[in-house]
């Protein structure tokens, strides 16, 4: 039983390690070349990370130390540390309460604390929604978000629910109903009236899904005065802004959404256009799988660094653009900007160094294969510390 600790890692990551590595059938669980005193120092620095919290969770709630010390190690995490696993866990309790009795906890131990505390949490959660006066019928809490209003309000918003609605999607509704937007192919017949030979959104632009940059080419004397704050794709407003350019300037980078020396770049073919972008802007690692599967792609990696702000996606396989207008990475907890992505052969993959494997095809020629995991942590956790970072 063995394992390599790299000086550079943070100790939440060194403690992950030797978690993994330990051997609870074993009379001496630690690794070979792990001794106490290294996993106590590793310890130390997490107590003066979370101690306090969990000093004051002991003390102020009807949780234990264990059962407080494993929720904060599991759902707390510092920026530079990361998630500590449940046997790493379970070495930190062995090892910070100073006693040479036992051997670290187990997963299946830490696990049941764990869960303890979570259902201790939910009760504490559930008394704390009901501290308001009536009326507050079962599931007007259900969704994870508490919105405190008055029982009138709450009554109203309960009448304004659509079938099958919950009540984030009727607040975004009538939040939505509350836009001044206009479609946007009306947009692009005005602006064409006006005048402009080119329309088109600046997508490289980062989060320009968020509020759409409009580049609108043609003469000076062109009226761009637009009311409207927002346009409507289907029945989504998305904000944005104008800016005017010169007839001649360049549209390489541009997502087109009206040429007048182009009759295939008519608004209508424009929004449609703008809206298979924004259906790809954003995809979480299964979804991304599937494109990749769809566009021949065989094998999914990232760079252990990141890439710009962002991930820099391999794409194995003779494929030319694979994931048009990707921009982000959604993962369990977090998003990811998309910096690059790169498509090689696999005998260039075969040759690169500094990358993780996220996926492989059953016809991946590969020597190693990966399929993707179901649990979203799983997921999340096969990408390099640096890269989550970046988020």
């Amino acid at each position: 039983m063995n394992v390599e600790i790299e000086t550079r890692w943070h100790p939440s990551t060194k403690l992950n390690a030797i978690g993994a590595a330990l051997d609870f059938t074993s009379v001496d669980p630690l690794p070979e070349n792990v001794t106490r005193d290294q996993v106590e120092e590793y310890c130390y620095t997490l107590e003066q990370l979370y101690g306090s919290y969990v000093d004051e969770l002991v003390a102020e709630t009807t949780l234990s130390r264990r059962e407080a010390q494993t929720w904060v190690l599991r759902n707390l995490v510092y920026e530079g540390a990361d998630r500590l696993s449940f046997e790493a866990i379970g070495l930190y309790i062995w090892a910070i309460g100073r006693s040479a009795e036992g051997d670290p906890l187990s997963r299946t131990i830490v696990d049941g604390y764990h869960e303890r505390a979570v259902e201790k949490i939910d009760a504490a959660e559930a008394t704390i929604k009901r501290a308001e006066p009536p009326p507050y019928p079962d599931d007007l809490y259900a969704e994870p978000t508490m919105l405190w209003v008055e029982g009138e309000v709450a009554e109203r918003l309960a009448r304004r629910l659509g079938p099958d609605e919950g009540y984030s999607d009727a607040l975004e509704r009538l939040l939505d109903e509350t836009v001044d937007a206009v479609p946007l192919e009306s947009l692009l017949e005005r602006l064409r009236t006006a005048g402009a030979t080119h329309v088109g959104v600046r997508t490289v632009n980062p989060g320009w899904d968020r509020e759409l940059p409009i580049s609108v080419h043609g003469p000076e004397s062109m009226d761009l005065d637009v009311e409207a704050t927002a346009v409507r794709v289907d029945d989504t407003p998305y904000p944005f802004g104008i800016e005017r350019r010169p007839a001649d300037a360049g549209t390489d980078s541009l997502l087109t959404l009206f040429a007048a020396d182009d009759e295939s770049v008519a608004p209508v073919a424009g929004v449609d256009r703008l809206r298979r972008a924004l259906e790809r802007v954003e995809a979480t690692l299964p979804e991304l799988v599937e494109r990749a599967r769809t566009a021949g792609v065989t094998a999914l990696a990232v760079e252990d660094e990141p890439v710009g702000a962002g991930a820099g996606l391999l794409a194995v396989g003779v494929v030319d653009d694979p994931f048009p207008d990707l921009d982000r990475l959604v993962l369990d907890d977090r998003t990811l900007a998309v910096g690059a992505v790169t498509t090689l052969t696999a005998a260039e993959y075969a040759d690169r160094e500094g990358t993780t494997l996220l996926w492989t095809a059953p016809d991946a020629a590969l020597d190693e294969r990966r399929e993707l995991p179901d649990d979203p942590a799983a997921r999340r956790e096969r990408f390099p510390t640096a890269v989550l970072h970046t988020d």
